[in-house]
């Protein structure tokens, strides 16, 4: 198994915290790093290549093709520190894959200064909510009373699966703090409302502020599909029973 790191500039950083967040269910942590990369202005500093990515290239916009990869940006003066974000367009495919690119990222960042490593990723319920609750949990006990003053429901059960929980779960062998916040989610819808509150408790937490429009306005825009969406499947039901059908709602599955 091969992992590289392709440093493309070596910043010097003030108190780093890492925000890191991979595609996974929902797309919501995936969602949260876009944006904060966007809104901050952040700038890549390094692209992480492993043979565990999936065997396939991206096409991007102009027609040209990119390997699978990770990227880490920074952001200055973000609240009380500097940010390095972690973000990517893929997981690796084999748990061996994973915890060998989440040990050499988390040796590199704290490299760089990082003690607190926050990872965002996607709390499945199954079924979409106008409101989506935020949970957390962490590597100490102390993290975890800190966030409850977020409004941060704490996990008592289950587990997270992929990158996006091992990267905060490795920190604690590192001797780093490790912050997970999970967005509600259906998952099985891109939901960038869940992206959104994960998103403002972050930046609460973190002392920073960033601008919500535009994933608030792609929460507006899967909230009006859906309700077509629902729409549609209520009349189909009711033509094929002959009974007004109740609202659809989707079964409790797993938390992730």
């Amino acid at each position: 198994m091969k992992t590289e790191i392709r440093i493309l500039k070596r910043p010097t950083l003030k108190e780093p915290r890492l925000v890191g967040g991979l595609p996974g269910s929902g797309y919501v942590a995936k969602l949260v790093v876009d944006h904060l990369v966007k809104e901050t202005n952040a700038e890549l500093f390094a692209e992480i290549y492993s043979y565990s990515f999936p065997p396939q290239v991206m096409v991007k916009e102009d027609g040209t093709i990119e390997l699978m990869k990770n990227e880490l940006y920074f952001a200055k003066n973000r609240g009380n520190g500097d940010l390095i974000i972690l973000n990517g367009n893929a997981q690796a495919v084999s748990p061996e894959g994973q915890y060998e690119l989440s040990d050499k990222a988390l040796d590199f960042v704290k490299e760089l200064g990082v003690k607190t490593v926050y990872m965002t990723a996607a709390y499945i319920t199954g079924e979409h909510v106008k409101k989506p609750k935020i949970y957390g949990t962490a590597t100490d006990l102390a993290s975890l009373r800190e966030i409850e003053k977020f409004g941060v429901t704490i996990m008592k059960e289950g587990s997270i699966t992929g990158s996006n929980g091992l990267l905060f779960g490795l920190a604690k062998q590192k001797d780093m703090t490790g912050i997970c916040l999970l967005g509600e989610t259906s998952g099985y819808i891109v939901d960038a409302r869940a992206a959104q509150v994960v998103l403002e408790v972050l930046a609460k937490m973190l002392d920073f502020k960033v601008d919500m429009t535009n994933l608030e306005n792609k929460a507006k825009e899967t909230e009006k599909l859906l309700k077509k969406v629902e729409e549609m499947e209520r009349r189909a039901m009711e033509q094929q029973s002959g009974f007004k059908a109740p609202p659809i709602k989707k079964p409790l599955e797993y938390i992730s």
